[in-house]
């Protein structure tokens, strides 16, 4: 009589990117690798992320999160942030202050978000080194 009934597909979790640090020795920390897995929140994403840490200390490394980013927009536990980078000339015995570009993510905290950008912004074909990030604000 009528078409099949068909469940809905089930909702997917939002996907998460952790970088992993490493410290040999007395040297800083450096960038050993990238994870993306899939998380309910940021609560679970922060769990499941220290137990891989914790895994990878039994060897006696030093291993340490970096940036834990969602790749998910509005994932459970972020906020949407807005970065605005400016660039500042000469004029004469001064300085102007140019804003030259702004970028949205979505982060945890304004910290994150910050170096979140400070990432995403060298991908954007116009950057240019000297521009500056200029602020961070949470987006209502």
């Amino acid at each position: 009589m009528g078409a099949a009934a068909t469940s809905p597909s089930p909702a997917r979790l939002p996907i998460w990117e952790a970088t992993l640090l490493r410290r040999v020795g007395s040297a800083r920390p450096k960038v050993a690798g990238r994870i993306r897995f899939d998380a309910a929140n940021l609560a679970a994403a922060t769990r499941a992320i220290e137990k891989e840490i914790a895994k990878r200390c039994e060897s006696g490394d030093g291993w340490s999160l970096g940036l834990l980013k969602p790749l998910t927009p509005n994932a459970p536990g972020t906020h949407r942030y807005r970065a605005v980078f400016a660039i500042w000339e000469a004029d004469g015995d001064r300085f102007l202050r140019h804003d030259v570009h702004e970028m949205d993510v979505w982060a945890a905290d304004a910290g994150t978000a910050r170096r979140i950008v400070h990432q995403e912004i060298q991908k954007v074909s116009a950057y240019q080194p000297a521009w500056r990030i200029r602020r961070v604000r949470r987006e209502k």
